[in-house]
């Protein structure tokens, strides 16, 4: 995967869906932000924390962040968190 690639399929662990469930994301809306992003950038860079790809993408409204680690295969999501 990369940066102009859009994930097709993603790998959710259990910190990312206990964040999903805490800021009320639905899986479906990550799904739906990896195949229809209209901003795809790296993320700022974290000691000890491997680089990372920003896809932002509307979700009922709002711009949802879905953060993948850059190259893993299948789509690694770090995080997701909505932008406002």
């Amino acid at each position: 995967m990369t940066q102009d690639q859009p994930p097709r399929r993603r790998e959710l662990i259990p910190y990312v869906r206990a964040r999903m469930d805490q800021r009320g994301i639905p899986e479906e809306a990550v799904d739906f932000v990896l195949a229809h992003y209209h901003t795809a950038r790296p993320a700022g860079p974290r000691r000890g924390s491997r680089p990372a790809i920003i896809y932002i993408g509307q979700w009922n409204g709002r711009n949802l962040r879905v953060y993948v680690e850059r190259d893993s295969s299948p789509p690694f999501v770090k995080t997701v968190a909505w932008e406002d």
